[in-house]
């Protein structure tokens, strides 16, 4: 039997492809509108896939030379280095064609959707045939599981709620200081192309379809909206903040981080919506739900500082160990932002007992507090040096040295302080020292006597 080359079985993989996708997309009719359609032609919309269907593969077995035009498109662009070099680089070429039969179907189809949604968004003559074809064909592939639709078609999808062609979105946008054409009249670096009312139809729909798939399914859905939720006019044309509490509620780890993202990205242009999520998220029962929360408390710190205080003190307490400990990296960074804070809690945490927290915190916070206050005003540093495990002391002690030799009195307090608290401690702190600089340490224990 004849091996059949790469090129007929891409052919052959993008046809199938075809067909399922469209398939799996009428599992959810009525597919949406087109943005655009001429008033003495209205759109038909389709009501089986068999018609789809068939309009689609009509139109690829007629399009040879698109097929190998886009095939030779994703060559010049994926091939690998090791190909291009090989001796003999054709063969080379054939096997790893071969290997990436379906990839390089479906980023083959994906090209040739962007070309049917250029037609069907074209302002003065749009096609609505090709509307539906690329339409049901783009959400077949994102119910699929399809990874690359994620980068390789949210620009289909932002064409789409703008209903402009792909290639014409990125036409308006403004000169900035970084551009050599730029004079300085035109302050506006935050142009944003306005929503057009059917395509924001057209989106809502595809972004229904998803959510509906996504409670059962992973789609690119999170991190869609991750993307989409930057933007204040996407956010309230979508309704972007509903859609990820709805999310929120059931999501799975994978996709847990972006929805966790987008609510921050949200707060800025829906602060009470994203709120609301927040401290769902805060008081989930899904631990990684929290765990990605006290990851991002720097980011929303940037958004509402006290929002994130309020967040921190209820992580800070989790049932989770490691939720606990990623939120004290936050609270030691409020060391430089928030001193009153960072002790308040640093000695809730100190007297807990929890070695991993109290690491973490003599690790992001200790060094820069006594930086600013030499004399331990508050008598933070005793509390640490009792409670901390043999780690944290060690550090610790390079930071008592390291005091000693600009404010002896200070090292003197403490350590007295250390003593009344834990002889025991004390006498691990003199050794310590004593080992390392004995002239502190005779300061030290001469304070003491």
């Amino acid at each position: 039997m004849t091996r059949r080359e790469a090129k007929s079985l891409i052919r052959e993989s993008c046809n199938n492809l075809t067909r399922d996708s469209i398939s799996l997309s009428f599992d959810f009719i009525p597919l949406p509108n087109p943005p655009l359609e001429l008033p003495d032609f209205p759109a038909d919309p389709p009501s089986k896939s068999s018609k789809i269907i068939q309009q689609a593969l009509g139109i690829s077995s007629a399009d040879t030379a698109g097929f190998y035009y886009r095939l030779e498109q994703i060559i010049e662009i994926d091939e690998p280095s090791f190909v291009k070099r090989n001796i003999t680089p054709m063969v080379a070429r054939e096997k790893w064609l071969l290997g990436n039969i379906d990839l390089i179907a479906e980023k083959i189809l994906i090209l040739q959707i962007k070309d049917f949604f250029t037609s069907a968004l074209d302002e003065n003559s749009p096609d609505t045939d090709r509307w539906y074809i690329a339409v049901s064909i783009l959400i077949g592939l994102i119910l699929k599981g399809s990874e690359i639709t994620e980068s390789e078609c949210f620009n289909l999808f932002l064409s789409i709620i703008v209903a402009r062609q792909p290639s014409a979105r990125s036409q308006n946008k403004s000169t900035g200081p970084h551009h050599i054409s730029w004079n300085g009249q035109n302050s506006n670096t935050n142009f944003e192309e306005i929503a057009h009312p059917s395509g924001v139809l057209a989106a809502n729909s595809i972004l229904d379809i998803l959510e509906l798939y996504e409670s059962k399914n992973s789609t690119v859905l999170p991190y869609w909206l991750e993307r989409l939720s930057v933007s204040e006019q996407t956010s309230n044309t979508l309704n972007i903040p509903l859609r990820i509490h709805n999310l929120v509620v059931d999501c799975e780890e994978k996709s847990s981080l972006p929805l966790v993202m987008a609510a921050i990205q949200s707060l800025s242009h829906h602060p009470d919506e994203s709120k609301e999520v927040l401290f769902e998220i805060c008081k989930s029962q899904k631990v990684f739900l929290r765990r990605n929360l006290a990851s991002m408390l720097p980011r929303i710190d940037s958004e509402d500082r006290g929002f994130a205080k309020i967040l921190l003190e209820g992580l800070l307490n989790d049932e989770d160990s490691d939720t606990r400990v990623i939120s004290t990296t936050y609270l030691g960074s409020l060391a430089r932002l928030e001193v009153q804070t960072f002790i308040d809690l640093s000695k809730k945490i100190f007297i807990g007992g929890d070695s991993r927290m109290i690491q973490r915190l003599v690790d992001s916070g200790i060094r820069y507090y006594l930086s600013m206050d030499s004399s331990d005003s508050e008598g933070l540093i005793p509390l640490a040096w009792v409670f901390s495990n043999l780690e944290s002391r060690s550090k610790l002690s390079g930071m008592l040295i390291q005091l000693a030799k600009i404010n002896i009195p200070a090292i003197q307090k403490i350590s007295l302080r250390i003593f009344e608290l834990s002889p025991e401690s004390y006498n691990d702190l003199f050794n310590r020292i004593n080992t390392r600089d004995p002239k502190i340490a005779f300061l030290i224990k001469n304070n003491q006597s």
